[in-house]
Formats: structure tokens, C-alpha cells, sequence
């Protein structure tokens, strides 16, 4: 899914990072317009590691652009409470969709509508009208067990804004069940992720 302009890059807040944050930012904004997501990747990366406080949103949305929405999800923190810009929010639930990640997407997108454009709202309402399709009728034991999985192995690699996602979503699954199934392995696997070590981020 795309949009046609990126407007977080386009209204950059400069010269609160390191020395040379800024120039790392800028060029960064300068390859994304240019549709060189990885490139861009790069020089949010470096404005990252010199302090700049915004790189890493920035950052998420290149890996959003690239496909890798699980590594994403680390780079926005995580996929809980929307935050103040509907299109970083908008992002995050692309990314939330592409790990299927449904019900975490659709919370999100449900805060968007009403922030966004129009443009951006048409997207909005295609995802949801995708996302009420793949989740409906009640779950099934073996979608909740692949969650469950999914969380025990990003636990595993030391990924425990991953995990984290993988395990909220199978309790809100769960919850959705009259047996809520597994719903206490769903709260134990969360509440493990918070407390495991992160591992470092990648380039």
C-alpha cells in the first residue's frame, strides 16, 4: 500500500540530534522521495546512532517501504496506543498488517480515520474492510497456537517488541473464543517479552 507523499519526511525536525544528525536526516528525506527505501534506511540509521530523537520512526517507515514488517515493529517500539501523527500511526499498521498482525492493525487504524486525509483515509477503509474479512467467525486453536509461536521464537532471539506483539495478539484472539484457548499462555508470553534482554538493531 502506498500514499503518495510521505509528509513526516517532507516537515523534518532538525538540529536536535548529534553533529551531524541533521544532514544524515536530511539525506535520508532526500533518497526516500527518491524511492530508495534502502538508501534511505542507511542515513536514518546513522542520524539514529548520532541522536536524533525522530530517526528511528523514520527508519520504521523505510523497513515498511522494504517489506520488513516485523523488524518495523521494533524500529516504531512497538504497536500499542496510537501516537500523534496519523500517517507514523498509518505506517505502523501497514507494518502490524504485513506480520498479520490483524486485530493490533485495526486498533490502530480505527484512531487514523478521523486524523488523515482523504487519501489516506480510502487506505484505511480497504485495510479494515481486509482485516473484518480475515477475522471473521471466531478464531481457530490453530491461528492462536501460530501466534503463540511466533512470540516464543522473537522471545527466543532476543526480539521483545516482537515477541511482545505476537503474544497480545493471541490473547486478544483468545479473548474472542467463548474457552478462551491458551489465554493464559497468551498473557505469560507477554509479560516474559517485556522482561527479556533486546537485541541490537539492525542496518
Amino acid at each position: 500500500m502506498t500514499i503518495p507523499a510521505l509528509a513526516l519526511l517532507l516537515g523534518l525536525t532538525l538540529s536536535a540530534g548529534g553533529p551531524g544528525a541533521d544532514e544524515h536526516l536530511l539525506a535520508g528525506a532526500r533518497e526516500f522521495r527518491e524511492a530508495r527505501y534502502a538508501e534511505a534506511l542507511v542515513e536514518f540509521r546513522v542520524a539514529q546512532r548520532l541522536g536524533a530523537p525522530d530517526a528511528a520512526r523514520y527508519a520504521a517507515v523505510a523497513l515498511v517501504k522494504l517489506g520488513r514488517p516485523e523488524e518495523a515493529i521494533e524500529a516504531f517500539g512497538g504497536l500499542e496506543d496510537p501516537g500523534p501523527d496519523a500517517l507514523v500511526d498509518y505506517y505502523r499498521s501497514v507494518a502490524a498488517f504485513d506480520a498479520r498482525l490483524y486485530v493490533a492493525a485495526d486498533s490502530l487504524l480505527a484512531t487514523i480515520a478521523d486524523r488523515a486525509g482523504p487519501r489516506i483515509g480510502a487506505q484505511v477503509g480497504k485495510m479494515r474492510s481486509d482485516i473484518a474479512d480475515a477475522l471473521k467467525g471466531e478464531p481457530t486453536t490453530a491461528a492462536i497456537d501460530w501466534y503463540l509461536d511466533q512470540s516464543s521464537a522473537a522471545r527466543d532471539e532476543k526480539r521483545p517488541v516482537l515477541s511482545a506483539a505476537y503474544g497480545r495478539e493471541a490473547r486478544l484472539l483468545s479473548e474472542r473464543r467463548p474457552d478462551r484457548y491458551r489465554h493464559a499462555d497468551a498473557v505469560r508470553g507477554v509479560e516474559t517479552a517485556k522482561v527479556a534482554p533486546t537485541q541490537g538493531a539492525k542496518p
